[in-house]
């Protein structure tokens, strides 16, 4: 319909036959938008009511689809439509909704933000009186302020239409982030290179130590998993363990290890992709070497479900000292 080669009879035709059968609040949607693009209201709004009805449909097997994302994506799709009394009240739904971003998925992030944009130019011309705020360059168009405290800052909007805002806090922690499992459980050991447990405050430059990375899946359903262990500083990854270095040479006492799609040794940390079968352990280990003396924070490994971030496990954190060697 956006391309001016939309077939109007056959959409027509969708919504007045095929619609019943449909499950998915997106594809009502979008059926929606293109009969309002193609001049047929009438219909349009009886596929928006219809898809907006549907709304907190999961399907478990889609990577992809999200009763979150479907909010957001009806909403941007309702200003498209032209339904501006649809998408207002969209809007309150999805405020109710939206996450911590940290636990959006990558198609729940773009959905937001195709929303908030749909709202803002639905708005019109943006005018907002700040006071005690400091104003930035703005971004992607829109205004931005600092403030030392949200309570002597005032914001009033003097422009004609509703505005998305976001409030971004940025801070250091007092303390390092504890131990948490949500769907997932992992854990991390230091092993010596002949399988020993490893105090990590007697560590010296030079010595050569296993990283064994481990957890369990507690979904039903398999996991799009990736596990990201974020190296000390002074620490250096030489090699990734794979499941036949478990099985024959000087490594067998690691026991099984999972046959990951990718493992990569990063400068900074160790990355290892695989699915997950529901219910199942996984192991993964590196070796790394101390390479600079001193005493180093020893970030906790993370485990997490790529498509849903609410999925996830963080091992204890805790502190490494390598010595300097003799």
């Amino acid at each position: 319909a956006k391309g001016g080669k939309g077939d109007l009879a056959r959409l027509r035709w969708w919504h007045d036959v095929q619609m019943k059968d449909e499950d998915q609040p997106m594809a009502k949607a979008y059926v929606a938008a293109g009969l309002a693009r193609m001049g047929d209201n009438a219909r349009a709004r009886s596929a928006m009511r219809q898809a907006v009805r549907s709304l907190g449909y999961r399907d478990e097997q889609d990577w992809y689809q999200s009763p979150l994302r479907d909010v957001a994506g009806l909403t941007a799709l309702a200003v498209e439509a032209g339904q501006g009394d649809v998408a207002r009240q969209l809007q309150g739904r999805l405020e109710n909704v939206v996450k911590d971003p940290d636990a959006l998925n990558t198609q729940e992030q773009a959905a937001v933000l195709h929303a908030a944009y749909a709202l803002l130019k639905a708005a019109g011309p943006i005018s907002i009186n700040a006071t005690g705020a400091l104003a930035l360059p703005p971004a992607g168009g829109a205004p931005r302020w600092a403030v030392g405290k949200l309570a002597d800052s005032r914001f009033v909007n003097t422009g004609k239409g509703a505005l998305w805002r976001t409030v971004s806090v940025r801070g250091t922690p007092t303390v390092a982030p504890g131990a948490e499992a949500n769907g997932l459980s992992v854990n991390k050991r230091l092993l010596s290179m002949t399988g020993a447990a490893v105090d990590p405050a007697t560590i010296r430059q030079g010595d050569r130590i296993i990283v064994l990375v481990s957890g369990r899946s507690m979904q039903a359903r398999s996991t799009a998993l990736v596990v990201d262990d974020a190296l000390p500083a002074g620490f250096e990854i030489e090699t990734t363990l794979g499941a036949d270095d478990a099985q024959n040479g000087p490594y067998r006492f690691l026991g099984e290890l999972t046959g990951a799609d990718v493992q990569e040794s990063r400068d900074d940390r160790f990355i290892a992709a695989m699915d997950l079968e529901g219910n199942k352990p996984f192991a993964l280990a590196y070796v790394a070497r101390a390479v600079t003396p001193g005493e180093f924070f020893l970030p906790g490994a993370v485990a997490k479900d790529m498509y849903r971030p609410a999925i996830t496990a963080r091992s204890d954190a805790g502190r490494a000292v390598i010595a300097p060697g003799q």
